[in-house]
């Protein structure tokens, strides 16, 4: 349940019927209508299915074409959930468009792994030089403005976790990992991102909690070891507990310095087994769900049992 704190607000989700953007609209639809009456979502297709969903809920639909001014006119809260593509082409109008407006909260769309301690030197996954520059952009377009903004780091989404390139496969009961098999990774089911942006946002429109919110955040709904996922597969299947095979982390990722791929998959994965996905130490799961008082943060086994 929310917060019972008198906040409202209108917030604005930019790419709303995206894959994160959808699971974020639907948590303010269903869950956080008190604090925010106004849900504005934007959207390619007005008349898609996933728009149409959303307007039964109570959304306000705008188109993504419109005039950011528009858009964002009277918002207080404003949700980036596009995607990095998408920022690069509309970021300058859409940035300069939030300085404008001036909304008290800009959440920035860096939901996923943290990259900022990465260590591929001439070798990155293109994607993430990319968002370190609207990062930067963003921070200095808003230098000077009331708009507090915040960067959301969430781990790897916990639906990701079994595509094939992390050395998980449940099928055939083998997992392989990068280094030690007891490395942990940061994992959030997309709902527990919703909830977590929309905590955030009460918390910082609220004047007695918005000094608490900071600019930099990490949440992990679970941070789980490849061989706590094998023992979650083997309780929810009913079988024995598979195989852990080791593949030599310094080989694999000098083979992906040699050969840089585009599969983000690869570099994660590196980043496993480097330690560097383990949010165990720093986190902010107990500023916005204290003891998880509000909700259950999803695990490898709830996913699990959902999927089989």
């Amino acid at each position: 349940m929310p917060s019972s704190s008198n906040v409202k607000g209108t917030v604005a989700i930019l790419g709303g019927t995206g894959d994160i953007g959808l699971r974020i609209s639907r948590i303010f639809l269903k869950e956080y209508r008190e604090h925010f009456p106004v849900v504005r979502v934007t959207t390619r297709d007005p008349n898609s299915p996933k728009a149409q969903e959303l307007a039964k809920l109570g959304a306000e639909l705008r188109k993504t074409s419109e005039s950011f001014d528009d858009v964002l006119s009277g918002v207080d809260v404003v949700i980036n959930a596009f995607n990095t593509e998408t920022i690069e082409k509309v970021g300058k109008e859409l940035t300069a468009a939030v300085a404008r407006v001036n909304p008290k909260v800009y959440f920035l769309s860096e939901f996923g792994v943290d990259y900022r301690f990465n260590e591929f030197d001439g070798y990155e996954h293109p994607e993430w030089p990319r968002k370190r520059v609207i990062t930067a952009d963003t921070k200095a377009a808003l230098e000077g403005t009331q708009t507090k903004l915040v960067l959301l780091v969430t781990g790897i989404f916990l639906n990701w976790l079994f595509q094939p390139g992390l050395g998980i496969d449940i099928e055939k009961n083998v997992y392989t990992s990068l280094g030690p098999a007891s490395n942990r990774v940061a994992t959030t089911a997309g709902d527990d991102i919703g909830r977590s942006v929309a905590r955030l946002a009460v918390l910082s429109l609220d004047p007695a909690t918005a000094s608490t919110v900071p600019t930099d955040l990490r949440i992990a709904g679970q941070n789980v070891s490849y061989e706590e996922i094998r023992d979650a597969v083997a309780r929810v299947k009913g079988v024995p507990k598979g195989e852990i095979r080791s593949k030599s982390l310094e080989e694999f990722n000098n083979n992906l310095k040699a050969h840089p791929t585009g599969n983000v998959l690869d570099y994660i994965w590196v980043l496993i087994g480097q330690g560097k996905l383990d949010f165990s130490r720093e986190n902010a799961n107990e500023l916005v769900n204290p003891g998880q008082s509000l909700w259950k943060w999803k695990t490898v086994e709830d996913q699990l049992r959902g999927s089989i």
